[in-house]
């Protein structure tokens, strides 16, 4: 969706837009803040989150959930 923000769906149905423009701060975020970067994240079925092979970041899947912004 660009601006650092992807829409994600729940397995529960709830589904909506997570922005992580706020987040993306700290020395472990920080190879997110190149737009480039952040566009290659990833499912990781394994973890059951999105991950990123930059830096070998992955967010929790309970963090994504109440990031999520539930479209209207």
């Amino acid at each position: 969706m660009g601006n650092y923000r992807f829409w994600l769906e729940f397995t529960d149905g709830r589904a909506g837009i997570v922005d992580f423009s706020d987040d993306l701060w700290g020395e472990d975020l920080a190879p997110l803040q190149n737009p480039d970067t952040f566009a290659e994240l990833r499912l990781d079925d394994a973890l059951a989150t999105l991950t990123w092979e930059a830096g070998g970041i992955d967010i929790s899947p309970t963090y994504l959930y109440s990031k999520l912004e539930r479209l209207q």
